[in-house]
């Protein structure tokens, strides 16, 4: 293996780290299975190399975070064994050789410890781990959901009978954008075939979500989250910003907030901040709710960490048929701009073959005189 060498960067939460490592630095995370929407945002990094404090790839569960970076010539590999070393060589130089992790420091070679490195074979046996554990897991994840919430469903009904009906949103669509896998190839095909100029839609930013938003030209009305991976320069673009507290009312966002001399105001609701935007704009009267980019598989909940899910399954009970979940929509796009370009491709060949069109007019003459 060819060694590699750069600044190391960590930070415990990967959507932060995404958010504040430079290209071509080292990552250096704590994210037990990662998920593909945070491959994604190292992969956009280019970042060198991934090393992670934990397992990159469990097993327990398939997901397609590990082979992400890997596809695009990422090296992934884990400490082993699992270590604490992430705040210590954070903005050191470190090398990777022979799956070895050294420090430079002072022009000297400092051996940290073993990395285990993974490849496509080995993610391919982990993946097969995933599927064979699938009853297992699954019957896991659904008894804690259902048990989660059994828990959650008082906190949120009190959450609910405390927040005051507003007006902010009536009768209009809404657009509540998560940062979910593959949110922004749906995002485009959104911008492209459903925002349209004069529509009566309200754009809702869940957090780091913002940034692409605003990335792609769509301007958010309201950013909504415990703002810990919306980027500095996006909490000033003149969005209203909503700082999402749990029941017991612990808000560390609106520290963030009041450091950059912003204003905000806060909702109190249980679960994810998707769910908090999904109460919020139930609350605040709209019409349709679009959701783009939610977590609603096991592989995206247990890829956070969460065990089961409680206040998800029951928010989006409660808003009902209010709810139109546009994820994965670019599959469809994605299908039907291939089927449109084959059909315009053909029709391009016919029109520039005389005999063809010739032929057909002889055959029209044919029937015209029958």
């Amino acid at each position: 293996m060819d060694k590699i060498q750069g600044k190391a960067h960590f930070h415990e939460k990967t959507k932060i780290l995404a958010n504040q490592i430079e290209k071509k630095q080292i990552a250096v995370i704590a994210h037990e299975d990662i998920d593909p929407i945070a491959a994604e945002s190292l992969i956009k990094k280019n970042v060198k190399a991934v090393i992670n404090l934990k397992r990159s790839m469990s097993g327990e569960f398939f997901h397609e975070g590990v082979k992400r970076l890997l596809e695009h010539k990422i090296k992934v590999f884990d400490i082993h064994p699992n270590s604490n070393i992430g705040k210590w060589i954070d903005g050191r130089e470190v090398e990777i050789n022979h799956n070895y992790l050294f420090v430079i420091y002072a022009h000297k070679r400092y051996e940290v410890g073993p990395l285990k490195e993974y490849n496509i074979p080995f993610v391919r046996l982990l993946e097969e781990k995933g599927k064979k554990n699938l009853p297992d897991t699954f019957e896991k994840f659904s008894s804690n959901s259902i048990s989660y919430a059994k828990k959650d469903l008082i906190q949120l009904l009190e959450c609910w009978k405390t927040w005051e009906y507003g007006s902010a949103l009536q009768g209009k669509e809404v657009l509540i954008v998560i940062r979910g896998t593959d949110y922004e190839k749906d995002l485009d095909c959104v911008k492209k075939y459903f925002i349209r100029n004069g529509n009566n839609i309200s754009l809702i930013a869940v957090d780091g979500a913002a940034d692409e938003m605003l990335h792609k030209n769509m301007h958010p009305d309201y950013i909504i989250g415990d703002m810990d991976s919306v980027s500095s320069r996006v909490l000033h673009c003149g969005a209203k910003l909503i700082v999402h507290q749990g029941a017991k009312g612990h808000s560390p966002g609106m520290q963030r907030v009041k450091d950059h001399q912003l204003s905000a105001n806060t909702v109190t609701f249980i679960g994810l901040s998707e769910d908090a935007a999904i109460a919020f704009a139930l609350k605040e009267g709209a019409k349709k709710i679009y959701l783009l980019g939610g977590h609603r598989d096991m592989e995206e909940y247990l890829s956070k960490g969460r065990k089961g899910m409680g206040s998800s399954l029951l928010i989006k009970m409660l808003a009902g048929s209010k709810i139109i979940d546009l994820k994965g929509i670019h599959h469809l796009y994605d299908k039907s701009s291939k089927s449109q370009s084959l059909f315009w491709h053909v029709r391009k060949i016919y029109n520039s073959l005389p005999f063809l069109r010739a032929s057909k007019s002889e055959k029209e003459m044919r029937e015209m005189k029958a």
